[in-house]
Parts: structure tokens; sequence; C-alpha cells
């Protein structure tokens, strides 16, 4: 199979990563994926994509390897108030991660 019938094969349904090709993995939880970036943009005039709007997704790994090329670093900070997952949920999620060969 090659890269174009590879691309056309995918489900709509899923999430790749736009650098690596690789899905997004869904865990057991509902509505829950492995965390990734989304980036939308419209570009607006004066530019060379006036009116131009593009989509994409980056997994953790690729936006690691990303960010690692930046000239100026990312500013990082620790966020406190975030959703804090059961046993159970960090069982599946690790599952998830180990199964994807993330982690």
């Amino acid at each position: 199979m090659n890269e174009v019938e590879r691309l056309e094969n995918r489900s709509k349904k899923e999430i790749y990563c736009n650098c690596c090709g690789k899905p997004i993995i869904k865990t057991t939880l509902k509505g829950v994926t492995m965390d990734y970036l989304h980036i939308e943009k419209e570009w607006g005039y004066f530019s060379n994509k006036d009116l131009t709007r593009q989509k994409f997704n980056v997994c953790e790994r690729c936006f690691d390897k990303w960010i690692s090329t930046f000239e100026i670093p990312v500013e990082e900070s620790l966020v406190e108030d975030i959703y804090v997952y059961t046993d159970e949920e960090m069982e599946i999620l690790s599952a998830a991660y180990k199964a994807s060969g993330e982690i």
C-alpha cells in the first residue's frame, strides 16, 4: 500500500497526528483520548494565506520534538485547577499509553 492509499483509508472519525500520521489513541473512558495539541488558524489579509483556515493535530511525542527546535523555549508553568482522575481511570489511561508505545 502506498502512502496515498494509506492516508485515504484512515477513518474520518479518528484523530491522527499530522506530523507522524499515527492515530491519537482513544481509551475505554468515554470521550477520553491521549493528550494532543489541536491548532486552528484563520489567516487574515496581508499574509501568503489570505482567508485560509488551517487545522491540525500534533501528538505529545511530535510536539516535544517540534518545540525542541524553537529558538526561544516554550514557557511552562504548573496548572493547579485540573480534573483529578480516579485510580481506575489512571490505570486505563496508563494502559492506553503503554499500548501506544509512548511510554
